[in-house]
């Protein structure tokens, strides 16, 4: 099952001053390759929690803000981190009806020295 991020814009209504705003949006372009399950790490740290070299697994990828990412550590501890602050360490998710084990960099083990 492939994940699409379209760019389908969507109408947000909102009330300013008591009067009902409506305006269009269209959401941005992904602009990475990690998908949900993969695992990344932290290159710039966010917090004392949250720090360099640290690894995560992608949870979510909001389809109308697909350039922040849900992370989950391994203690279950969740955040959003910008794409340009994770590095892709594994694919793991199915990319686009490939098996995660026919990248090579998944399959380092099978190589000779």
């Amino acid at each position: 099952m492939a994940i699409q991020f379209n760019r389908k814009p969507y109408k947000v209504t909102y009330y300013k001053d008591g009067e009902r705003k409506t305006i269009r949006r269209v959401p941005p372009p992904k602009l990475h390759d990690m998908l949900p399950k993969d695992k990344v790490s932290l290159t710039r740290g966010k917090n004392d929690d949250f720090e360099t070299g640290d690894e995560f697994t992608v949870k979510h990828i909001n389809q109308r803000h697909p350039n922040v990412l849900q992370v989950t550590n391994d203690d279950g501890r969740s955040t959003f981190i910008d794409y340009y602050d994770l590095k892709l360490e594994q694919k793991i998710a199915k990319r686009n009806g490939v098996d995660p084990l026919d990248f090579p960099e998944n399959n380092r083990y099978l190589r000779w020295p």
